[in-house]
Parts: C-alpha cells; sequence; structure tokens
C-alpha cells in the first residue's frame, strides 16, 4: 500500500491530507501554524495522522509541500545579506525602476526599499549588445576586486545581473565562476539562469529576490527533511510552484523565486480538478483561509496564469508599489478577508474589516489564546454559522463568551448596535470587500461573475460563498469534499512541471520555424534538466507558448503555439490566436498592425496517475438532521435552521435554505431561498437565488 502526503502551510493554519494511491481513501488533519518555526508544524501533523494510521510513514512516496516561506522572507525582511554585481553604469537600477508613479495624485508617494541597500551593490566594467555581441570584454581584474569588496562586506548570498545577459551569458558566467572561485559554497544567482528574459528592471529584481531567499530556502528545506526522515519518512519531498505544478527540494533550493506563490496555488488546482469533474466550464475559485481571500478564474479547466507579478507592496491594492517578479505564477486575486481579518471602527465611525490579520498567534479571541479583537470567525461565530463544540471536529472548542467581549467593546458599543448587529455587519463588510475586489479582477480578464461558477473552499469560504455569491450576481455555487484542506488536496493533483523561457525578438513575418523549433529544443533540454531525475522521458508533456504584441507596444499578450513540429503557417495560426485573445481582453483588434514576438515560453509537465478524486464513502446511516439557532439575513433575526453532517448525506441528498452543512474543516451556510444537492463525488451544489 502507497500513500501520498500534501501539506499546506498557510497564515493561520497548517493542513495535511494523506492519500491512499490504491484506493483513493484519505485522512486529512489540520493544526494551527507556527509562525516562527514552521517545519515543526509540519512534523506534529505528521505525528499526529499516526494516531490513526499506525505506522503509515515509511509507506508514504512522496511528500508534497505548499509554503509562504519566500515571500515571508521579502515582506518581513528575513532574507540573506545579499550582494549585486551589475554593468557599470547599473549600479541604481532597483531603484530607478521604470520611473513611473503608480499614484499621479499622492504628494508622499513611497516605495518599497530595495533588497541590496546601496552599498552592497558593486558594478563590473563589461557590455554586452542586446544583440548578445560583445561590445566591452568583461574586465577580470575589476570584477574580481568587486567581489572582493562584497565578501569583505560579509555578503552571505550573491545576485550578478548583468545587462543583456539574456542574449549572451558569457560574461556572467565568468563572474559566477570567480565567484565560486573566491568563495566556495556561496550562493549565486545568475540572471541568466533565473530568467533569461528582457526587461532589465524586472531581470534584476527577480534575480535579487532569488539570491536574497536561497539561504533560507536551503536551510527550510533541509530541516524539513531533515524531520522527516527523523519519523521514518524516506520517498521523496516535492514543493509546489508559483505556476500550479510541483518540483523537486533541488530545484526549488536553487530557484526559490519559484516557489514565491506556492501555498496559494494549490488551491486553484484543487479548484480546477473538481471544476472538470463536475463538467463546469467557467469557474471563479474562492479560497477564504484565517488570514486571507484568493480568487481565480479557471477556463475549460485551464488556471489563469501570469508571468507579472507584486510583492512587498507600499499599498496592498495599489498595482505598481510594489517589487516586479517576473516567474510562471497563478494569476489571481487576493486579498486581506479571512476568518481571523481584524475588525475596528474608524476615526470616523465607519466599521472596517482588515486587511490586518490575527493569524494564529493569538488568533480571534473566540481561539482561547489570548486574543482580545473581533474577528471575522468571532462574527460567525456569534452569528450561529459556526459550532463551537465541533471546530476542526472537536480538536478545538471556540469561547463563544471571548467572542462577543469583543466584538461588544470592540464594534457593537462605540456604533450603539446590539452584538448580532455588530458580527453581521463584520460578516456583510467582509463579503462586500471581497465582492468590489472580485469584480474587479473578473472584468480585467474579459469575464463577467454571472457566467461563473464559484467553487469555494478554505476554512471559511464555504461559510461566505452562498452571500458572496448572491452579491456578485453567481448563480451556482460548487464545495467540493474536505472543502477545508482543499489546498493540501490540490498539491496532491498538481503535475510535475517546470517552465522556462528565451527572448527572442522578431516580427511575426520573419520568424523563422528553424530558428524557433532550435530555441525549443533548447528549452526542453533545459527542462529535462530541472525535472526529477526518476521520470521516464515518454511521460513529459510540452506546451509551448510565445509572448506576442503589436510592434511597439509594451506590453505583450501570451498564445499559445500548436504542438509538434512548426510548419509554414505559422504566421496564420499565432496571428488568429492572438485576435482571440487580445480581442476577450480589450474588445478589439487591429487587423493593419504588424505583429512580433518577443519571448518564448515551454511548460514541461507530468500529469499525476494516483486514484485521486475519489468521493467519501457513501454513508450507511440515514442524513442527520438537527437544528441550531443562526441569524438569518432576509428575517434579519435569528432563527432555526437545520444542520447537517455532511459525511451522512448520499448523492442527490437535496436541501433547501437556510440550512448548514457540517463537517470537520468546514461549515457550509446555504442562505434563504438557495438549494443544495449532493452530487456522484460527493461535491455540494448550490443553487443560489437573489
Amino acid at each position: 500500500m502507497a500513500f501520498s502526503l500534501g501539506c499546506d502551510i498557510g497564515g493561520t493554519f497548517t493542513d495535511f491530507l494523506l492519500l491512499d494511491e490504491e484506493t483513493g481513501e484519505v485522512e486529512v488533519h489540520k493544526r494551527l501554524t507556527r509562525p516562527g518555526d514552521p517545519s515543526r508544524a509540519v512534523s506534529e501533523g505528521v505525528k499526529a495522522l499516526g494516531a490513526t494510521r499506525p505506522g503509515y510513514l515509511p509507506r508514504v512516496g512522496s511528500v508534497v509541500h505548499g509554503t509562504t516561506l519566500v515571500s515571508n522572507a521579502v515582506i518581513e525582511r528575513k532574507g540573506a545579506r545579499t550582494g549585486l554585481l551589475t554593468t557599470e553604469g547599473f549600479r541604481d537600477v532597483l531603484e530607478i525602476g521604470r520611473e513611473k508613479r503608480y499614484d499621479a495624485h499622492d504628494l508622499q508617494i513611497a516605495y518599497p526599499e530595495p533588497l541590496v541597500p546601496r552599498p552592497l551593490r558593486l558594478e563590473v566594467p563589461e557590455r554586452v549588445h542586446a544583440s548578445g555581441r560583445v561590445l566591452k570584454p568583461l574586465d577580470e581584474g575589476g570584477a574580481r576586486r568587486a567581489v572582493g569588496r562584497l565578501l569583505e562586506r560579509g555578503v552571505e548570498s550573491v545576485a550578478v545581473c548583468l545587462l543583456h545577459a539574456y542574449g549572451n551569458a558569457v560574461h556572467e558566467l565568468r563572474v559566477g565562476a570567480l565567484i565560486a572561485e573566491m568563495a566556495p559554497g556561496l550562493p549565486v544567482s545568475l540572471s541568466s539562469e533565473v530568467l533569461p528574459e528582457i526587461k532589465e528592471y524586472e531581470r534584476c529584481t527577480t534575480t535579487v529576490i532569488n539570491a536574497y531567499a536561497q539561504p533560507l530556502a536551503a536551510r527550510y528545506l533541509a530541516q524539513l527533511e531533515e524531520r522527516l526522515r527523523a519519523l521514518g519518512f524516506s520517498g521523496d519531498v516535492r514543493i509546489m510552484l508559483s505556476g500550479g505544478g510541483i518540483t523537486s527540494v533541488e530545484t526549488a533550493r536553487r530557484f526559490p523565486v519559484r516557489i514565491i506563490e506556492s501555498g496559494p496555488a494549490a488551491g486553484v488546482i484543487a479548484a480546477a480538478h473538481y471544476a472538470r469533474l463536475a463538467g463546469l466550464d467557467q469557474v471563479l475559485s474562492f479560497d477564504m483561509g484565517g488570514t486571507t481571500a484568493k480568487m481565480c478564474l479557471v477556463t475549460g479547466g485551464r488556471v489563469a496564469k501570469t508571468t507579472t507579478f507584486e510583492i512587498a507592496r507600499v499599498h496592498r491594492f495599489k498595482r505598481g508599489s510594489g517589487i516586479p517578479v517576473r516567474v510562471p505564477v497563478v494569476d489571481l486575486m487576493e486579498i486581506g478577508a479571512g476568518g481571523g481579518s481584524i475588525a475596528k471602527v474608524s476615526g470616523v465611525g465607519t466599521l472596517q474589516v482588515g486587511p490586518e490579520s490575527a493569524a494564529a498567534d493569538p488568533g480571534p479571541a473566540c481561539y482561547g489564546q489570548g486574543g482580545t479583537l473581533p474577528t471575522v470567525s468571532d462574527a460567525d461565530l456569534l452569528l450561529g454559522y459556526l459550532n463551537p463544540g465541533y471546530f476542526l471536529g472537536g480538536q478545538m472548542p471556540l469561547v463563544r463568551d471571548a467572542a462577543e467581549r469583543a466584538v461588544r467593546d470592540v464594534v457593537a458599543k462605540p456604533l450603539g448596535l446590539s452584538v448580532v448587529e455588530a458580527a453581521w455587519g463584520i460578516h456583510s463588510i467582509v463579503n462586500e470587500n471581497m465582492v468590489s475586489a472580485a469584480k474587479v479582477y473578473v472584468t480585467e480578464h474579459g469575464q463577467s461573475p454571472e457566467n461563473c461558477t464559484l467553487v469555494a473552499f478554505g476554512g471559511a469560504g464555504p461559510v461566505h460563498a452562498c452571500d458572496l455569491a448572491r452579491r456578485l450576481g453567481v448563480r451556482k455555487v460548487l464545495v467540493p469534499p474536505r472543502a477545508g484542506v482543499a489546498s493540501a488536496f490540490g498539491l496532491l493533483v498538481a503535475p510535475i512541471s517546470y517552465e522556462t523561457v528565451r527572448t527572442h525578438r522578431v516580427r511575426l513575418a520573419q520568424a523563422r520555424c528553424e530558428e524557433l523549433e532550435r530555441l525549443f529544443a533548447e528549452m526542453e533540454k533545459e527542462a529535462r534538466q530541472w525535472l526529477p531525475r526518476d521520470l521516464r522521458a515518454g511521460s513529459i508533456r510540452f506546451e509551448r507558448s510565445a509572448d506576442t504584441r503589436y510592434a511597439g507596444q509594451g506590453y505583450d499578450t501570451n498564445v499559445s503555439l500548436p504542438s509538434g513540429r512548426l510548419t509554414e503557417d505559422l504566421v496564420t495560426t499565432i496571428r488568429a490566436a492572438f485576435d482571440r485573445t487580445y480581442s476577450a481582453l480589450y474588445g478589439r483588434v487591429y487587423d493593419d498592425l504588424e505583429l512580433e514576438i518577443i519571448n518564448l515560453r515551454l511548460l514541461a509537465a507530468v500529469p499525476r496517475q494516483a486514484a485521486i478524486g475519489c468521493p467519501p464513502p457513501p454513508s450507511t446511516r440515514p442524513p442527520q438532521h438537527e437544528e441550531r439557532l443562526a441569524f438569518c439575513p432576509y428575517k434579519r433575526d435569528i432563527i432555526l435552521h437545520a444542520v447537517y453532517h455532511r459525511l451522512t448525506l448520499p448523492p442527490d441528498f437535496e436541501i433547501e435554505g437556510p440550512a448548514i452543512v457540517e463537517e470537520s474543516e468546514a461549515t457550509t451556510v446555504l442562505g434563504q431561498g438557495a438549494r443544495l444537492r449532493v452530487d456522484a463525488q460527493g461535491s455540494l451544489l448550490m443553487a443560489v437565488s437573489d
């Protein structure tokens, strides 16, 4: 018997899902995250699973892990002391950026401080042309002196980003060799390896983040493996990539910037999986946990992706106020709206919820860990949506008195409201915050919320999904089995993958199939190098695409290229694909404008073959039906709600709202007028009315 284990570390909870690869049976576990030592929560959870599956760990073939380690290191400035070597005259590119104001009306505009301070940014005499031609040979003496000064200043990692190294990496490779010679074992990140792509500023910031996180990631991953081995695990550790695939520890250690959005990506992959099983074409995944809410479009089973991402924003919701990162990443919308989001009354007497979070320590007041500020979870408990005796299946009883005291003192009294009115205000406002963000996100992607099915998961997602869908105009909601640990499940569904890029700027009419095939062959070779070595070559699936734009434009549109050898109708094929994508995004195309290719991209992926997606075994008991007082917004009052235990609901069982469906990891609230049906996979399908 073989097992796989998914482990997702969130801001508040760490989730585990143990999968029997042969039967599809699962065991789940959820525990509070340990912010100061996240790998400890992993080892504690692995031990806890042994209570129901004694001796299981030696039979686990792989542990797949999602983590926010890199993003937290950048946001909290807890990475390595990093040096930067760059071309003479380009020392300050990290501060100059693109010289664009993200807010034209902010007289006090601020930008994030560079991760590398100016004394640790040094220049190297050399110059390469954009075509790859060497204009000025590398001054090795000058390079040695620059490396020596960085070593004297105590750097723990070095980023090397020379001008136009994507076109010719000869100088970067030589500088890297000099560093290895002068400081063996010192982590080095070369931009030609991290991001061989045009756009100097983004290539530099991405390489710097990789170098900044490399020592920390190496220590964490080594510690994680060591703790798992000590418990008896002898299989492979895999890490979730930001783009929705999984990779080896070796690759994650070498390119930690690729796991910067590791955790959030897993939930979207799970949503896409359940959307395919349910035959849904247009889906909006909705992952609401303890700290944030995340949404992502899934069309035809394919997750929306991008290569442009920002981290450590000065203003969380202002694009351009953060550090740009160019890596493949799931294109999701994230907002500070989770179960731990803190409610407060502003100086002008308005109720605000988030983005600050109580996180895992001290957590919401109802956790009984010393928290005194009211949160969304406190409000949901007071509204009757959460069962205080069945939170996490009864492992973590909630303290109603603490929640009531926090909501009353901080919100209800200042606003002259009852505790229930204040609790509904918190619940309602956090939903409206998510609605506002979701509408902008969906519209920017050329879609309409009304055409989507909401796939809700995460510990808090199913509680808020029905009301959120009604406010968005969404008519259908799907809540997958074990929704509270869906991200851990997504880790086990995700393909093993690696993505690579090459800059190849050429007018479409002048593109030569032979040259493109040569570049794609190079990229396939690179991808195979970074995929786990135990994969069979024939199992790898390659997907090609190109970043394309109207000649002279400043932004690109990625279009898929056909599989197999490229043929002479390449121009027509790319033009048609570009027109479809561009029209969906912007509403029109320009037939008279010439197109150009900027970058070529390649995704190498191996789909998972495990017995996944099996529904929970059908219950032999009739559906359990209880009643509990809970708030009904339609009647503006506390009324009796039917309460069902999810594992007792057979396929095709139907419920009419208002009702509540409970399971150990999540609670689903069905609003007045909504109907629910259990499908063959064990998912809850809700039809939402106005």
